[in-house]
């Protein structure tokens, strides 16, 4: 597990094997690349399909995306409409793939997320990321180390359709071990926590998202079953 420093604003990793793990699969240098860090964004199912139809609601954080963001709040779109989505560029990673970055509307394809998310935000992380199977084995080894939900379940904070958590005990779990790296937010008025952002430069090295950390959300907050 990488373990960002609380001793600094720009929280780095502190784990002998941090830069190892984080860093594996990095294509090339940053070095010319337009944007200024990324965005990796999770969800969470139960509060997503509240009011949708889902074909299947997991209950874990889910991958919602890796996002190249500009530090004016901005971010690049839509940048190579020459390389679509091509799921043969990533058949080794879809049996993962399905479990923590599914599709969970009934109304979409199996790949729909995958295609929005490559074509919107993935042909925007090169050169720092090239490539469908970079950018998607980047964004799996991400999951695996900053999924929160078994850190939250450490401090007894579960999914419950009635029990409300004190928003300061979420977000203290979350910063013991990964630092003031992270967004949260929350839908149904602010009531049920919604997705985590964590912000990473382009050498995936956490860093402050320069933002309130829980945005919208209530002093309680539920994680709906």
């Amino acid at each position: 597990l990488l373990i960002p420093s609380s001793s600094s604003s720009s929280s780095s990793y502190e784990d002998a094997g941090a830069d190892e793990v984080i860093n594996n699969g990095l294509e090339s240098s940053s070095v010319g690349t337009d944007f200024d860090y990324f965005v990796f964004t999770m969800t969470w199912p139960g509060t997503f399909c509240e009011d949708k139809k889902c074909v299947k609601d997991p209950p874990f954080f889910t991958i919602h995306g890796l996002w190249p963001n500009y530090s004016d709040g901005t971010w690049p779109a839509f940048c190579n409409s020459s390389y679509p989505f091509n799921e043969k560029e990533i058949e080794d990673l879809v049996p993962r793939m399905n479990q923590v970055w599914p599709e969970v509307l009934s109304t979409h394809n199996v790949d729909w997320l995958w295609t929005h998310e490559w074509e919107k935000h993935g042909t925007c992380a090169a050169p720092v990321l090239t490539g469908e199977h970079s950018y998607f084995s980047k964004a799996l080894e991400l999951y695996d180390v900053l999924n929160p939900t078994p850190v939250l379940k450490e401090q007894d904070i579960v999914p419950s359709n009635t029990k409300l958590y004190d928003l300061s005990d979420v977000v203290d779990a979350i910063s013991r071990l990964f630092g003031a790296t992270f967004n949260l937010s929350c839908q149904e008025g602010g009531e049920d926590l919604f997705q985590i952002e964590f912000c990473l430069d382009k050498s995936f090295q956490a860093r402050d998202c320069g933002s309130k950390q829980d945005r919208n959300c209530k002093s309680k907050v539920r994680i709906p079953e």
